[in-house]
């Protein structure tokens, strides 16, 4: 293996030895990926797959994070005139992170203000789980 990695290193030093008496370098990247060996393909693959997890994600959080802009107006006004109903119902429809807690804490109304923390707490860190999921 060795000694084919030496002769590579070889080959390319005559070539460019040779091209640099014409004052220019022409070595075709397809050639370069050709003389890698499995190294190369090896290479590509972890590319490809490094690829495919940034846009993934990048979609899936971007996703996350869009919001409606009167979200939270609507669930105020939806609390203040006591529609509970609509608010959860509002909160399940939205179907993003922050509705999802929100619907968890609109649940837990009546309770003690430590449990309803703690429960949007625990969504909170499955939807973080959710987001971080395929990365790990």
């Amino acid at each position: 293996m060795t000694t084919a990695i030496i002769l590579q290193i070889q080959e390319t030093a005559q070539m460019i030895g040779n091209s640099s008496e014409s004052g220019e370098i022409t070595l075709p990247i397809i050639d370069l990926v050709l003389k890698g060996g499995w190294i190369m393909a090896i290479i590509g693959v972890l590319s490809l797959i490094a690829f495919y997890i940034f846009f993934e994600r990048y979609f899936v959080i971007g996703r996350a994070s869009k919001e409606d802009k009167n979200f939270m107006n609507n669930i105020r006004n939806y609390i203040t005139s006591g529609k509970l109903e609509s608010a959860q119902a509002l909160c399940v429809t939205n179907n993003s992170p922050i509705g999802r807690m929100i619907a968890k804490g609109l649940s837990r109304i009546g309770k003690p203000l430590n449990d309803i923390n703690t429960a949007i707490e625990n969504v909170g860190k499955l939807e973080v789980s959710r987001l971080e999921k395929n990365v790990a």
